[in-house]
C-alpha cells in the first residue's frame, strides 16, 4: 500500500490509499459473512439441511475464503498471473486428494459412488475455471 508521500511523488499513478483501505474492509466483511454461514451450518436443529449440502457449502466457502485471503491480504493480486495459476492448480489438485482421503476414512460413507465422483471432480473444475480465468493477478510490476 502506498503512503501519502509516495502518492504525492507520483501524481501519474491512479493509486488511492482510501480505495486500498476499502478493499481490505470489504474483504473482511465478506470473510465475516462467510464465517457466519459456516457457523450457522453447525446448528442442525435450525436448518435440517442434508449432509451433502453442508459439505458442499463448507467446502466452497473454504476455497473462496482461502483465495480471498491469499489474493487480498497476501497481495497475490499484485503478483504475476503465473502465481495465481499455480495456486489455483494446487487447489484443484488438493480438493480431490483431500476428499479421497476423507471418503477412505469413512467421511459420509453412505454417499452414492456416482455422487462421490462428481463431488471429487466437478467443484474443483468449476472453482478452478472461475478463479483461474476471472482473477488473473497483477502484471508483476511493483511501484
Amino acid at each position: 500500500m502506498a503512503t501519502t508521500e509516495q502518492l504525492a511523488e507520483s501524481p501519474g499513478d491512479n493509486i488511492s490509499w482510501v480505495k486500498e483501505d476499502w478493499i481490505y474492509i470489504k474483504t473482511a466483511i465478506i470473510l465475516a459473512v462467510f464465517t457466519g454461514i459456516e457457523v450457522f451450518t453447525y446448528f442442525e436443529s435450525v436448518h435440517q439441511a442434508p449432509d451433502w449440502l453442508l459439505v458442499l457449502t463448507l467446502s466452497f466457502l473454504m476455497v473462496i475464503k482461502f483465495f480471498l485471503v491469499a489474493a487480498i491480504f497476501m497481495h497475490l493480486r499484485d503478483d504475476n498471473a503465473v502465481f495465481t495459476k499455480m495456486m489455483v492448480l494446487g487447489m484443484c489438485i488438493a480438493w480431490p486428494v483431500y476428499f479421497v482421503m476423507a471418503f477412505a476414512f469413512g467421511f459420509l460413507p453412505d454417499w452414492n459412488p456416482i455422487l462421490k465422483v462428481l463431488f471429487l471432480f466437478v467443484p474443483p473444475s468449476i472453482t478452478g475455471f472461475w478463479l483461474g480465468y476471472s482473477f488473473k493477478g497483477g502484471t508483476g510490476s511493483h511501484h
